[in-house]
C-alpha cells in the first residue's frame, strides 16, 4: 500500500494522543475529523431553541396521527404481504396512499416497492401516491426497490418520474444503495436515468466511495467504465476512495486501489490503513 512519507508519523500520533484509538477512528462519522467553524454567540441562547423540549419533546408523540380504518387496514394487508388483498381492499375502499405508518413510518408505496409488487406499484402510482417520500426503513420507494434489487419496479418508478437525487431519510442516494449492495443491474439502470456518481450522501460521499467501503471492486470498475469515475477523486471533505476502503476494512478493495496508484488523503486515513493491515487488539480491562 502507498502510505504517507516517514515524517507524517508525528501527526498520526498526535491523533491518538487526543484520546482516539483506531478503532474509535474508524467507527467515528465520516465527517468528525473536519473541525467545525466556530459558531458566532453573543449572548444567551434563545428560548425558540428549547420549545420542543418545554412542550415534552417529540420524542412522546407518534410521528403521524394514527391512521384511519381504511388505510390502517391496507398497511396491515401490506405487513402480512396479501398483496391480492391488498389490490381489492385499495380499489374498493380508496383509501389515502400518502399517509405513513405511526410507527415504521411506512408509505404503502414503499413497502409494495421493497416486495416487488409491480401491479401494486403501478396501480398506487395511478391513483396517486407520491414517488420520492421516504417511507419504509427511511427510503423513498426508488431506494426501496434498488436496495432490495427490484429492477422491474425500479425500472417502473423511473418512468414515472421517480428522482435519482431523491435522498432517504437517512441521507442515501439510490445509485450509494446500489453501490453499497454492488448490484451492477442496478447501477447501469440509475446511471442510465442520468444519476450522477459525484452526488454526496449526508456523510459526504460519492457513490464511488460508498462502492469501496462496502468492499465492492466490480462496481467501482462500472463507475469507472460506465460513468467516467475517477478512482481517486476526492469527496465533500477531500478524502478519497482509500479512506472509504479504510473505515470499511477492506484489505482487498485497499490493494486494489494502492494498483490504481490513489494516494493517501490525510494521516488519519494513513492510521485507518494500518489498523486495517496490522488491527492492534484492545488491551484487555483489569481484573
Amino acid at each position: 500500500m502507498n502510505i504517507l512519507p516517514h515524517k507524517t508519523r508525528p501527526w498520526i500520533a498526535a491523533a491518538l494522543a487526543l484520546g482516539l484509538s483506531a478503532h474509535a477512528l474508524a467507527d467515528a462519522e465520516w465527517s468528525s475529523f473536519i473541525l467545525p467553524a466556530p459558531a458566532d454567540r453573543n449572548g444567551p441562547v434563545l428560548d425558540e431553541a428549547y420549545a420542543l423540549i418545554k412542550q415534552e419533546g417529540p420524542w412522546t408523540r407518534l410521528e403521524t396521527d394514527p391512521l384511519r380504518q381504511p388505510e390502517q387496514r391496507l398497511m396491515a394487508l401490506l405487513k402480512q404481504g396479501q398483496w391480492a388483498a391488498a389490490m381489492d381492499w385499495m380499489k374498493q375502499q380508496h383509501p389515502d396512499l400518502n399517509v405513513h405508518d405511526p410507527l415504521t413510518g411506512a408509505t404503502p408505496l414503499s413497502v409494495a416497492s421493497l416486495h416487488g409488487q409491480l401491479e401494486l406499484v403501478r396501480e398506487m402510482i395511478r391513483r396517486g401516491a407520491a414517488l420520492d417520500v421516504p417511507g419504509v426503513n427511511g427510503w423513498t420507494p426508488l431506494a426501496a426497490a434498488v436496495f432490495q434489487g427490484q429492477e422491474l419496479v425500479a425500472k417502473e418508478l423511473l418512468r414515472k418520474g421517480a428522482r435519482w437525487d431523491a435522498p432517504s431519510r437517512g441521507g442515501q442516494l439510490p445509485l450509494h444503495l446500489a453501490c453499497a449492495t454492488g448490484q451492477l443491474r442496478m447501477i447501469d439502470l440509475l446511471l442510465a436515468n442520468g444519476a450522477d456518481w459525484r452526488a454526496y450522501n449526508r456523510q459526504g460521499r460519492h457513490a464511488l466511495e460508498e462502492a469501496a467501503l462496502f468492499g465492492h471492486i466490480d462496481a467501482m470498475k462500472e463507475l469507472v467504465a460506465k460513468a467516467g469515475a475517477q478512482y481517486d477523486a476526492a469527496d465533500q471533505f477531500g478524502l478519497n476512495a482509500v479512506h472509504a476502503a479504510a473505515l470499511g476494512y477492506q484489505k482487498d478493495t485497499l490493494d486494489f486501489l494502492a494498483q490504481q496508484k490513489v494516494p493517501v488523503p490525510s494521516a488519519v486515513t494513513q492510521v485507518l490503513v494500518e489498523q486495517t493491515y496490522h488491527p492492534v487488539p484492545l488491551p484487555l480491562p483489569n481484573p
